[in-house]
C-alpha cells in the first residue's frame, strides 16, 4: 500500500515536471523589435540639414559604434606667442624674402648624395610618392612623400607636394615673433633669424665656424684668414610688421591675423572639420541638437530612432523579456524539484524494513 501510493506521487511528480520541461520547449522568447531603418557601415542618413556617414557599426556585446558628420567651415585658431619663433614652412605673406622653393621636375636628375639621381614621380598611388634613383647604380635609391626632409643643394628641404609638375621643395630660415610693447598692440612684427651654421657651411669663401675678436663674434676667410663681423657679413634680415585683419597663409588655410594681445598673435581660419559622435547601444545619442535613441539590432547594424517613443517601446519590449525569463526560471526550478522529488520518494520507498 505505502509503494503504491509512493508510485502515485513519483507520477504526479514526473507528470508535473514534464508539463513544465514540456512548455519550457515549446515556449518563444520575446525580443526587442523597433521600426525603423537599419543602418550598416558607409551608410548615409540626414538629420534636418546635416549629413551623418555610419564609419563603424559593432553590435556584439551592448554595442557601439561611430557616425561623423563633416563641419564645411569650422572655424579654427592657431596663437603665436610673443618672441617666440615660427617656420617660413608654416607661416608666410606677400613679399616674404626667408622662404625659397624649388620643383624637382618628374624625369629630371639632380645632384644628391655625391652623385647624380633621377627624379621619378609616381601619382597613381594613394599617397603621391617619389623616387631617387642614383644614375650610375639603379639599385641605389630613396623614396620620398609629403612633408618628408631633403637634403637639396646643401638645404635641409621640406617636401610640400608631389604631382605632375614634380616634387616641391621648401625651406627657409625661421621669424621670430615680436609684439610692440604698448597697452593695445594691433601689430606684430616678423623677423627673420639667420641660421648661421647652414649659411657659413654652404660659402666656401669662409670657415664653418665664427671666431670672437676683440669681443665680436666673426667669421674668418679660408683665403687670407681675415676676419668680418658676423653682423656685417649677414645681410639685412627680412622683416615684417602684420597688422590685425591682414591675410595669410598657414598650413595651407588662408588665415587672418586676429586680435593681437601683449602676449599672443592669433591666427583665424574657416575649413572642413570631421566630428565623430560615439553611439552606445540602448542609449540616447544627441544629433543636429536632436535627441535619438541607438539600438542594435544585430552585430552589423544600427537603428538610430527618433528618441521618446522609441525609448519607450524598448523599454516596454525589454520588461517583457525580463518577465519571460522569470517565467521560465520559474518553470525549471518546478522541473528540477519534481524530478528531485520523484527520484527521493523511490529512494525511500526501497528502503530495507527494520527487523
Amino acid at each position: 500500500m505505502q509503494r503504491r501510493a509512493v508510485a502515485i506521487s513519483v507520477v504526479l511528480f514526473l507528470v508535473v515536471g514534464a508539463g513544465a520541461y514540456a512548455f519550457i520547449g515549446i515556449s518563444e522568447a520575446p525580443s526587442v523589435s523597433l521600426p525603423g531603418e537599419a543602418h550598416t557601415a558607409g551608410d548615409t542618413f540626414s538629420v534636418q540639414d546635416r549629413t551623418y556617414a555610419v564609419e563603424s557599426v559593432d553590435g556584439s556585446g551592448d554595442g557601439s559604434g561611430e557616425l561623423v558628420w563633416t563641419n564645411e567651415s569650422a572655424r579654427y585658431t592657431e596663437t603665436l606667442g610673443n618672441d617666440t619663433t615660427i617656420s617660413p614652412l608654416d607661416l608666410r605673406w606677400d613679399g616674404q624674402h626667408a622662404r625659397w622653393s624649388t620643383t624637382l621636375e618628374d624625369g629630371s636628375t639632380i645632384p644628391y648624395e655625391n652623385g647624380t639621381y633621377r627624379v621619378t614621380v609616381n601619382t597613381s598611388a594613394d599617397s603621391p610618392m617619389a623616387m631617387l634613383s642614383n644614375v650610375a647604380n639603379a639599385s641605389e635609391n630613396t623614396t620620398v612623400a609629403v612633408e618628408d626632409t631633403l637634403t637639396y643643394r646643401q638645404n635641409e628641404t621640406t617636401v610640400t607636394a608631389i604631382d605632375d609638375d614634380g616634387v616641391t621643395l621648401v625651406w627657409g630660415e625661421s621669424y621670430r615673433v615680436t609684439v610692440p610693447n604698448v597697452t593695445e598692440p594691433d601689430s606684430a612684427t616678423f623677423v627673420q633669424e639667420f641660421d648661421v651654421s647652414n649659411r657659413l657651411a654652404r660659402d666656401s669663401a669662409v670657415y664653418n665656424e665664427t671666431v670672437s675678436v676683440d669681443g665680436v663674434r666673426s667669421v674668418v676667410f679660408r683665403a687670407d684668414n681675415g676676419t668680418l663681423a658676423l653682423s656685417d657679413y649677414l645681410p639685412e634680415p627680412d622683416t615684417a610688421t602684420l597688422e590685425e585683419g591682414q591675410e595669410v597663409w598657414y598650413q595651407g588655410n588662408d588665415a587672418t591675423i586676429g586680435n593681437v594681445t601683449g602676449d599672443s598673435v592669433p591666427l583665424v581660419w574657416s575649413a572642413e572639420r570631421t566630428n565623430p559622435v560615439r553611439l552606445s547601444g540602448a542609449s540616447n545619442v544627441t544629433l543636429n541638437d536632436q535627441q535619438y535613441f541607438v539600438y542594435f539590432p544585430d552585430e552589423s547594424s544600427v537603428k538610430i530612432l527618433p528618441s521618446e517613443d522609441a525609448f519607450q517601446s524598448y523599454q516596454q519590449q525589454q520588461s517583457e523579456i525580463d518577465y519571460y525569463h522569470e517565467r521560465m526560471n520559474g518553470l525549471w526550478g518546478v522541473a528540477i524539484l519534481s524530478f528531485l522529488a520523484a527520484v527521493a520518494l523511490l529512494a525511500m520507498a526501497y528502503l530495507p524494513k527494520k527487523g
